[in-house]
């Protein structure tokens, strides 16, 4: 009775039984790994930022996911990283930074208001500061300001 319950996990994606994990938790790793490409490359293409790749890297993605590796190279781990890392840059939209930047504007409005600038308040609804702190902070990103 366990095998058509494990069909039905598979199947729809469920958790599966502890037996199952254990026995194929190594054999997962590299399903992981290729779903989460694929669901990188879906969005790449979405956004348009796949179109901005090499035909090179294109292809290294494209192999990674249809061949059976096992994702056991150095290199090629590092230069899926840096590929995924592009498309991640690349796929900053300007709404995405009106979405930061309007949580920053809230929370340095707060600030200011806490410091005695009444005047700030209306920094929360200035939708060209709320896309500039988010364009500076997309720039900035995983880095420190003035390096």
């Amino acid at each position: 009775m366990q095998i058509p319950y494990i069909r039905y996990c598979r199947q729809y994606h469920l958790a599966p039984s502890m037996h199952e994990t254990a026995t194929s938790a190594l054999s997962t790793f590299p399903q992981r790994i290729k779903n989460h490409i694929k669901q990188v490359m879906v969005k790449a293409k979405r956004r348009g930022s796949w179109f901005s790749l090499d035909r090179e890297e294109k292809s290294i993605l494209y192999l990674s996911v249809r061949l059976q590796l096992k994702f056991r190279s150095l290199d090629l781990l590092r230069s899926l990283a840096s590929i995924l890392k592009k498309l991640e840059e690349w796929g900053e939209t300007p709404y995405a930074w009106i979405q930061r930047g309007t949580r920053l504007a809230w929370a340095f409005s707060a600030f200011a208001v806490s410091c005695g600038n009444q005047a700030a308040r209306a920094w929360r609804n200035d939708l060209s500061y709320a896309q500039f702190l988010g364009s500076v902070m997309a720039s900035h990103k995983g880095g420190t300001f003035g390096s």
